[in-house]
């Protein structure tokens, strides 16, 4: 749809809608008073201020669906379309009955986004939808009939665009694949790689002349030099199988297939154990209700170690082998296996899942789905309303082709991938293949977090500690009162602690966009709830020389970019620069201030500038500056076109006392 026509489109629904919308306002007079300005600022043309209305109504009040699907549709129209997207998946997710012709704008947007797969997922969702019964669908129902209508005079080309954009994609925009050579190819099959998070080690599996398989470990003293390999002495044992291993993206958790463990029942399990100083810790098999008497192998961990995936033979499959998923329970323990249904599986073979490191796309083998060799890669995605992954996609040339491909992973960072093939040119069987890609396969960026709970006075760790994320996952701390969570990039992390021995601690973190190579550090500081002073201190020699005290006063300035509260890599080396210079420092006094340029309403930006201060004053204190006082407060506008870009700030000021020899 053209640009004008699209525009059109959407104002036409709004002058019809926005009156019934209004009707289903809020209980919170401030949400809608917010959601009414946006109407106001949207039929004028204003779209970037209703976006920012639209987005205070709903956080005003989260129940408040009107307002986050017009977020969506201003969203639309400024051109930010994931932000729309987000929006009306919002929508969806909360009330999949609020609209049917929000399906058909789901689409587009996807379209628009040249994602092809999922434009059409929703394309044809909006005409599925169309055999049910208007009356399901409310008011909006009735009065979105007449776009309805229109959308459905377009659906066909619709459709047709996006299958034709789909079949002619490489939706990984590869230019050539390489094997990786040897000594990790060879004349017998290499299959399964996966890399450390900095690329300077890898396990992969190797299989044997009697079909006896070996897990591999290489390791290069960086990307530049060759791999030297060796066999993972501490988990093969002749005559047993092992190998298809997978790794939390912490590097300490792994999960690997050992078969013919048991004579009786010769069947491939799944283990896992802790990987300290390159060698695996205290194995032990998953629980029965996962293993059983049946065939277990392939395991995929996801990022953070909450979702299992693999592959498995066994009663109320499909057919062959089926990918399962099981997820981690509050208390750490697994859930029962769920097979991931037909949009997955098939009446053949499914094997070698590997998840994005965001959780939402899955990646697998498969004979039985539009394959263009034996056996092909195929990716879904995650879809929020029907819970489920959607019906996948072959990957196309030049990854897949008229051979086997086994076995899709992705490097830390989503800009490389490798999968086992066994194409004419290669060393013999199955090699392992690698490809650069110019765009990441992850649907968002993530950032892995690393974060230490400990005693704020000691520093002693603090293990086997519950760590909620706010409406999330629930992590636990190990011995070194680490945990770890991969967490959206450029976002905030509420994270809260209950323990009887400390006060209450919740905080909401800013997290950065980060390269992975190692993760980003946070500290949570627990303070007790009775504070022992420590025994004081042994008095030191006195000084001869008379010192007098001085009060220094230090500054930093950290920009932003327009209308965002979240720091930069460059912004974050700044700071740890000023860290640096006097964390060690008697600190008396820190003060944050945030300020704002003089665009949009000032109640938001009063906001914005708070948001910015406590961004920054919570890497400060998570970097280890200590204070006998800290203030951070937003100051809202700073009034001057011609500075704009200079008042998009925030201000420290630090202040320390320190000791000076006498002029």
């Amino acid at each position: 749809m053209p640009a004008v026509l699209r525009v059109v489109f959407l104002l036409c629904w709004l002058l019809v809608v926005s009156s019934l919308a209004a009707q289903r306002g809020s209980d919170n007079a401030a949400a809608t008073a917010a959601f009414n300005d946006g109407v106001e600022f949207l039929l004028a043309g204003k779209t970037r201020r209703a976006a920012k209305s639209f987005a205070d109504a709903s956080k005003q009040d989260t129940a408040f669906i009107p307002a986050r699907r017009f977020l969506g549709v201003a969203e639309e129209l400024n051109g930010n379309l994931a932000e729309a997207a987000s929006a009306y998946q919002y929508v969806i997710q909360k009330d999949s009955s609020h609209s049917r012709l929000l399906y058909y704008q789901l689409g587009k947007v996807y379209y628009r986004m040249s994602r092809p797969a999922l434009a059409l997922h929703y394309l044809l969702k909006f005409e599925e939808l169309q055999g049910r019964d208007l009356g399901e669908f409310g008011r909006n129902g009735e009065t979105e009939r007449p776009e309805e209508l229109a959308a459905l005079g377009r659906i066909a080309k619709d459709v047709r665009a996006a299958r034709i954009t789909q079949d002619s994609s490489q939706f990984i925009n590869l230019t050539k694949m390489y094997n990786l050579g040897t000594p990790i190819n060879s004349s017998r099959n290499e299959y399964l790689p996966f890399f450390s998070n900095d690329r300077t080690s890898l396990l992969f599996t190797r299989q044997g002349e009697l079909g006896d398989e070996d897990l591999i470990k290489g390791r290069r003293g960086n990307l530049n030099d060759n791999f030297k390999i060796s066999r993972f002495a501490s988990v093969n044992t002749t005559p047993r199988k092992e190998g298809m291993a997978t790794l939390v993206r912490d590097g300490e958790r792994i999960f690997f297939t050992v078969c013919n463990d048991d004579e009786e029942e010769q069947f491939c399990k799944v283990y896992s154990g802790w990987l300290i100083n390159g060698k695996i810790e205290r194995a032990e098999k998953l629980p029965d209700y996962i293993t059983g008497r049946t065939w277990v192998s392939q395991p995929a961990i996801s990022c953070d170690g909450q979702q299992i995936f693999f592959a498995s033979i066994r009663p109320g499959g499909v057919g062959g082998s089926d990918i399962y998923r099981c997820v981690r329970e509050d208390d750490g323990s697994w859930s029962e296996p769920v097979n991931l249904g037909t949009g997955v599986n098939t009446p053949l073979n499914e094997e070698a899942p590997f998840l994005s490191n965001d959780s939402r796309t899955l990646y697998f083998s498969s004979e039985g789905h539009r394959n263009l060799g034996d056996q092909d890669i195929f990716m879904s995605w995650w879809d929020d309303v029907t819970g489920r992954f959607t019906r996948a996609i072959n990957l196309g040339p030049p990854v897949n082709g008229p051979h086997r491909e086994l076995g899709f992973h992705l490097t830390a960072d989503g800009k490389t991938g490798f999968v086992a093939s066994n194409r004419p040119g290669g060393h013999g069987g199955l090699d392992i293949y690698g490809f650069e890609l110019s765009d990441r396969l992850n649907s968002r960026p993530i950032t892995f977090v690393s974060g230490y709970v400990t005693d704020s006075l000691t520093q002693a760790p603090i293990p086997d500690q519950r760590v909620p994320v706010t409406d999330g996952n629930t992590y636990y701390t190990n011995y070194d009162g680490r945990f770890f969570i991969c967490a959206p990039a450029e976002a905030t992390l509420p994270l809260s602690i209950t323990n009887p021995d400390y006060l209450p601690y919740e905080r909401d973190f800013a997290i950065p966009a980060w390269s992975n190579r190692e993760p980003y550090r946070i500290d949570l500081l627990l303070t007790a709830e009775k504070v022992v002073a420590p025994p004081p201190p042994e008095p030191e020699p006195v000084d001869t020389v008379r010192h007098k005290a001085r009060v220094v006063n230090r500054n930093l300035t950290v920009r932003f970019n327009f209308d965002d509260a979240s720091l930069t890599p460059t912004q974050i080396d700044n700071i740890e620069k000023f860290v640096e210079s006097v964390k060690d420092k008697h600190i008396m006094r820190i003060v944050v201030t945030g300020f704002t340029d003089d665009v949009g309403d000032k109640a938001y930006n009063i906001r914005l500038s708070q948001n910015r201060a406590k961004a920054v004053g919570i890497h400060l204190q998570t970097s280890g500056v200590k204070a006998n006082e800290v203030k951070i407060v937003g100051l809202g506008e700073i009034v001057g076109a011609g500075q704009r870009a200079l008042n998009r700030k925030v201000e420290v000021s630090v202040r320390y006392r320190e000791m000076v020899d006498p002029d």
